[in-house]
């Protein structure tokens, strides 16, 4: 369990860094300590964190590497629904999980459509992806289902500042949530 407090150091460490305006190669480290923490109860939810820790590095340059970071989170995302639906008890996902994959996610695709310009394709499938985790997550647990949805908001605030409206405060909120996220869906691997 000592990488599950080392990665709870990292990430307040980290969050006290965003709420102060700044970044850094710590962001990467809860990411990593999760996954060192989950990979003897599920090594491809270990692979996913990974993935999502490679995200998290590309997208310290979102100029460059916006694409890469996104490919990479999307392989993540494949994986953790991998990792769930191997988890879960095959039982169908709860009405919160269908409403969020039937209503919203086409929803937020159909926005980012409009406003992507060359990520047209992209972003719905990234959408498509994260509905499939909160799926996957409604067969395991509230705490997955929690998880997966938090990061679909985490997501969400990241995708409405980045292509409809920029929001002053849009980083600490994404870190912040995306950070509940990870631990969330890493406490319903143990």
């Amino acid at each position: 369990m000592w990488a599950w407090g080392a990665a709870l150091a990292a990430a307040l460490v980290y969050l006290t860094t965003v709420f102060r305006g700044g970044k850094g190669p710590l962001k990467v480290a809860p990411a990593l300590l999760l996954a060192v923490s989950v990979a003897p109860a599920s090594p491809v939810a270990a692979a996913a964190l990974l993935a999502c820790a490679a995200g998290d590095a590309l997208l310290l340059d979102k100029a460059r590497f916006f694409l890469h970071g996104l490919g990479a989170f999307l392989v993540g995302h494949g994986l953790l629904v991998v990792a769930l639906w191997d988890r879960g008890v095959g039982a169908p996902p709860a009405g919160l999980t269908i409403a969020l994959v039937v209503v919203l996610l086409p929803a937020a695709a159909g926005l980012a459509w409009r406003t992507t310009g060359g990520l047209r394709v992209a972003i719905p499938i990234y959408a498509l992806a994260l509905g499939a985790m909160v799926a996957a997550a409604g067969t395991v647990s509230v705490l997955a289902v929690s998880g997966a949805v938090i990061f679909l908001i985490s997501d969400g605030v990241l995708a409405f500042n980045r292509f409809v409206r920029p929001i002053a405060v849009a980083e600490p909120v994404v870190m912040t949530t995306y950070y509940a996220a990870l631990f969330l869906l890493a406490a319903a691997f143990l």
